[in-house]
């Protein structure tokens, strides 16, 4: 089976700590599953995009009274980007720690998935899987990872660990210059388990949805449920 992930660096750094951990896991991951099913990786590089900050306009996601789904207006590279997270099976975001918190890119990118969730929930049952990485032991990235698991919950997607021996709520690397991340070997292990769990469950998933011949998702948005009359 052919399983699609989209991996995230998160970092405003060239040569990063996070495209690297993203690019060693997706490659050992490959190799581990060789024979298994056959993994396709494409990784976004955020500093290199052009992503706006959310405008706050509502005028995204669907109308009211048609359900005829609306896109975001800003035009900047969110719309390619909003459209892969769509087409893939599987989402890993890596991101440096900053005050126990993603990066700022992180949330300027997460906020523009807006639309999506209003759009009845597209990214829904896309697994989901969060590397951090601290310059210090202890340094936030447990944090940083349950933090980054809120707004994937809200687009209905299924957050995944790192699987295999501990099953931990993801990637934890510890790293301090560009490149040092390569000499982390347990963040290293736990990158390649985050991809090969986010992997296993892609094709759960796919399988699932074949059997019950099922396309797109069953969840449907409502702009009324849980809120307060005006």
């Amino acid at each position: 089976m052919r399983i699609k992930i989209l991996g995230f660096d998160c970092s405003p750094r060239k040569n990063s700590n996070s495209g690297a951990l993203l690019q060693a896991s997706f490659a050992t991951a490959k190799e581990k599953l060789s024979g298994t099913g056959e993994l396709v990786s494409e990784i976004i590089h955020l500093r290199d995009c052009d992503i706006k900050h959310c405008a706050a306009c509502s005028v995204c996601g669907k109308r009211k009274d048609t359900g005829e789904y609306i896109p975001c207006v800003i035009k900047d590279d969110m719309a390619d980007i909003l459209a892969k997270m769509c087409e893939a099976d599987g989402l890993a975001v890596a991101t440096p720690v900053y005050f126990g918190l993603p990066s700022d890119l992180f949330s300027k990118f997460i906020m523009r998935t807006r639309v999506l969730r209003h759009q009845d929930f597209r990214l829904a049952n896309k697994p989901v899987g969060i590397m951090a990485i601290a310059g210090r032991r202890s340094g936030g990235a447990e944090t940083t990872i349950m933090s980054s698991w809120l707004p994937f919950i809200r687009n209905g997607c299924l957050i995944v660990g790192n699987g295999d021996q501990t099953c931990q709520f993801g990637t934890m690397g510890w790293a301090g210059p560009c490149g040092h991340i390569l000499s982390d070997e347990w963040g290293l292990e736990q990158g390649e388990q985050t991809i090969r769990r986010i992997f296993e469950v892609a094709s759960l998933i796919r399988a699932g949805q074949q059997a019950l011949g099922q396309t797109g998702t069953p969840m449907r948005f409502s702009y009324t449920s849980g809120n307060r009359p005006q």
